[in-house]
C-alpha cells in the first residue's frame, strides 16, 4: 500500500465532495489519482466543473491505494450501473 488515494469521478459529481478531498489529500502528502469509468476522459459536476480522469476503473490495482474516495451527487449511481466499476 502506497501513498496514493483513488478519487472516483463520473458525471454529475458533487463539486465540494470531490474538490475538497482532492486538495486536502494533496496537502497531506498523498498522490491523488482521479479514476473515471472509462466512458470519457472528462466528467462534469452538477455545476459544470470539469474533472479529467487520470485512469479508468479497469486500470486500477487496488493494492496500490491507501484509500478510496467516492464523492456524492449522481456520480455514485452512475458508477454503480457501469459494468467496469462494479466488477
Amino acid at each position: 500500500m502506497g501513498n496514493k488515494v483513488a478519487l472516483f469521478v463520473e458525471d454529475l459529481y458533487n463539486d465540494l465532495e470531490f474538490w475538497y478531498p482532492y486538495y486536502r489529500m494533496q496537502e497531506a502528502g498523498f498522490e491523488v489519482v482521479i479514476v473515471g469509468t472509462g466512458r470519457t476522459e472528462v466528467f462534469n459536476s452538477k455545476f459544470g466543473m470539469p474533472a479529467k480522469a487520470d485512469i479508468s476503473s479497469e486500470q486500477v490495482n487496488t493494492e496500490d491505494y491507501a484509500a478510496v474516495i467516492i464523492p456524492g451527487g449522481f456520480a455514485p449511481d452512475k458508477m454503480r450501473i457501469d459494468k467496469t466499476c462494479s466488477e
